[in-house]
């Protein structure tokens, strides 16, 4: 499957996240927790709509519905910032 865009998580917080991004649009794609690091910024390749979901490692978990090749920004589990 040929992709077309990207997805960007931001670790904008002060301790370590692990991100999830679901792959609808990309089933070759890894769907896997993913741990970023404060100040860093990974990518994922897909082509539509995905959920971004974070968690600090226990039960509490946000995320939110987004189109490919925006940025989301994790500064905290309340605090997610969607940018183009």
């Amino acid at each position: 499957m040929s992709v077309s865009g990207r997805f960007y998580v931001i670790n904008n917080s002060s301790a370590p996240v692990s991100a999830f991004i679901s792959k609808y649009s990309n089933p070759d794609g890894s769907d896997a927790w993913y741990s970023v690091a404060p100040g860093e910024r990974e990518a994922w390749e897909r082509n539509n709509w995905e959920l971004i979901a974070f968690t600090i490692g226990n039960d509490d978990r946000a995320g939110v519905y987004v189109k490919v090749n925006k940025t989301v920004i994790y500064n905290s589990l309340d605090n997610l910032i969607i940018v183009n």
